[in-house]
C-alpha cells in the first residue's frame, strides 16, 4: 500500500507512517465477519482503498492532537519518563541491543514525552464527561441485548499425552491408556493431571469455554458429556486426552446486574470518544492539511 503524501500544519508525514496505518487497518478489515464488513460497506474491491482513506484520517487526527499537546509547557514527571524509557530499552533486549537497533535515546525520550502530553490533553478534554444515569444504562441494555447474550459454555479439565518429537502415536496412546486405568482404579484426576499430563497445572482445569475455542475433536467429546462425567481416551491433533466436565453454563442473556459496570464503561467510552472527536474537529477547522502527489 502506498498512500499519497501528506502534511499537517507544515509537518510532513512520512509515507511509511501512512502505509503502516493503512496495512494495520486492512488486516483488521480482514478479521471482520461478513456482516460487519457489510455494515462498514467493505467489499473485496474497496477494502484497500478504504484502508488508505481511513489511515489518512487517523494519522491527521493523531498529528493534530500531538501538535496541540506539545504546546503544553507544564513539566512532566521525569521519573515517569525514565520508567517508560527503561521499559522500551528492556523490550529491545537491553542497552546494547537498543544501541544496535540504531535508536536515538533523545528522540525516544521526546516521543515518550509527546505521548504523555497527548494522554494529559485527552484527560483534560474528557475530564467532565457525564456519568450515565441508571435509567440510561437500563435503556442501553434494552437496546443492545444481543451484545450481552452468551453461548453455551463448558468448564472442563483434561489429561493429555502429546504426540511430538521423540514420542510416537502408539507410545502416547499407551501412556494415556495407563493413566485412564489408574483413574478407574480410584486415582485422583487432579493429581494425575498435575503430575503426568503434558499440559500440567491447576489440576488440568481449562476453565469455561464456548464452541469454537478448542479443537473440534475435543469439543465434540466434551459438549456431549454430563457434568461430573469422565471420558475415555480420545484423540485430537495434539495427542491423546482424557477429559472431565466440571460445569456447564447454558446459553442465555446475562442479567443487567451482572453487566451494569460494563455498560457504564461502554457509555463513558462513547461519550469520551465524542468529546475527543469534537475537539479534533475544532483543531481541524484552522489546520493546514495538504496532500502531495
Amino acid at each position: 500500500m502506498t498512500p499519497m503524501g501528506l502534511s499537517v500544519n507544515g509537518e510532513l508525514v512520512e509515507d511509511q507512517v501512512l502505509s503502516r496505518e493503512a496495512e494495520a487497518l486492512r488486516q483488521r478489515f480482514e478479521q471482520l465477519s461478513e456482516e460487519q464488513r457489510r455494515q462498514y460497506g467493505l467489499g473485496p474491491d474497496s477494502m484497500r482503498s478504504t484502508a488508505i482513506e481511513w489511515a489518512r484520517e487517523n494519522v491527521i487526527e493523531q498529528m493534530l492532537l500531538r501538535q496541540e499537546a506539545i504546546k503544553d509547557k507544564e513539566p512532566l514527571d521525569k521519573e515517569s519518563v525514565e520508567r517508560n524509557f527503561a521499559e522500551i530499552v528492556k523490550r529491545q533486549g537491553g542497552a546494547e541491543k537498543f544501541a544496535e537497533a540504531g535508536l536515538d535515546a533523545d528522540q525516544v525520550r521526546a516521543d515518550i514525552e509527546a505521548r504523555m502530553k497527548v494522554d494529559r490533553l485527552i484527560a483534560t478534554v474528557t475530564a467532565r464527561t457525564k456519568q450515565p444515569r441508571p435509567k440510561e444504562m437500563a435503556e442501553y441494555y434494552r437496546r443492545n441485548k444481543d451484545r450481552f447474550r452468551t453461548e453455551e459454555q463448558i468448564r472442563a479439565a483434561h489429561i493429555v499425552k502429546h504426540v511430538e518429537k521423540g514420542v510416537t502415536e502408539a507410545e502416547a496412546k499407551e501412556a494415556a491408556d495407563a493413566l485412564y486405568e489408574r483413574l478407574k482404579g480410584g486415582a485422583s484426576f487432579e493429581e494425575l493431571a498435575d503430575r503426568h499430563s503434558d499440559c500440567p497445572g491447576n489440576g488440568g482445569d481449562l476453565g469455561y469455554f464456548a464452541r469454537g475455542k478448542m479443537v473440534r475433536e475435543f469439543e465434540d467429546t466434551v459438549f456431549k458429556m454430563r457434568v461430573g462425567e469422565t471420558s475415555g481416551v480420545f484423540q485430537t491433533v495434539f495427542g491423546f486426552h482424557i477429559a472431565r466436565v466440571l460445569d456447564r453454563r447454558p446459553a442465555g442473556l446475562r442479567p443487567f446486574r451482572a453487566v451494569r459496570d460494563e455498560i457504564r464503561a461502554q457509555i463513558l467510552e462513547q461519550r469520551r470518544t465524542k468529546k475527543i472527536e469534537a475537539y479534533v474537529d475544532r483543531l481541524r477547522e484552522s489546520a493546514a492539511i495538504e496532500d502531495h502527489a
